[in-house]
């Protein structure tokens, strides 16, 4: 029903975490979240705040102890940035009385979340609880609110190759590229700002042996952006 965060976030580079392994040093950046719509990056580069809760899960079937990563058929760290306040998730109850968890709340995040975290916060969330039996579910599903747009449209990379996670990190490599000499970026600056901004997505799946990953990146973040009219 509602998502809260606090006035400070974080972002950071974990080596041996996330797509790209060519980032072989830590990198923290800081973020100043304040009560506001959008938060700053560099060279006036603005993201909007869309807060939600990376973990929404409930207790797996199997008997044990169990670290939050990965997700699973009961949920979990799924980091689904689509469930902001106003969605509705469903998830498939493995145990009596469901022993449901949330927590990991992120201020922003793109589709991939590609160097591991997003604008990681504190924060509170208020969730509404229901039953639905004999739903039928194998995995979690949900119903989001109305998709952010761009107004100025968006820019793309794209990685093909018969691997998807080839493909992937060929997609996110052209957007660091990109970001760096268009921007004047560090390329830790870059993959922090793919992993908070940008969307990692697939087009397409049907062409035997290739597939086409998409990065995205919504240009109206940009100030006086040379990318306009594109």
């Amino acid at each position: 029903m509602d998502v809260k965060v606090d006035d400070f976030g974080w972002t950071a580079i974990l080596p041996g975490l996330g797509l790209l392994e060519e980032f072989k040093r830590p990198f923290l950046y800081k973020w100043n979240l304040g009560g506001k719509k959008h938060v700053h990056f560099k060279r006036g580069i603005r993201i909007p705040i869309r807060p939600f809760c990376g973990v929404l899960g409930v207790a797996p079937a199997e008997g044990g102890s169990f670290e939050v990563m990965p997700p699973g058929r009961h949920g979990g760290n799924m980091d689904i940035r689509h469930t902001t306040a106003g969605s509705r998730v469903r998830i498939p109850v493995q145990v009596e009385g469901a022993l449901f968890s949330t927590g990991d709340i992120h201020a922003a995040m793109g589709d991939g979340e590609i160097c591991v975290c997003a604008i990681e916060c504190a924060g509170s969330a208020k969730i509404r609880f229901g039953l639905e039996k004999k739903a039928g579910l194998s995995y979690p599903d949900f119903r989001s609110r109305r998709e952010r747009t761009s107004s100025a449209g968006w820019y793309t990379t794209t990685g093909i190759a018969s691997d998807l996670m080839t493909a992937a990190k060929e997609s996110a490599r052209g957007m660091i590229d990109h970001l760096t000499r268009t921007y004047e970026l560090s390329k830790e600056e870059a993959y922090v700002l793919c992993s908070v901004a940008a969307d990692l997505r697939i087009h397409e799946v049907v062409d035997s042996p290739n597939w086409v990953v998409g990065t995205m990146i919504p240009l109206d973040i940009f100030p006086n952006n040379p990318d306009k009219g594109l």
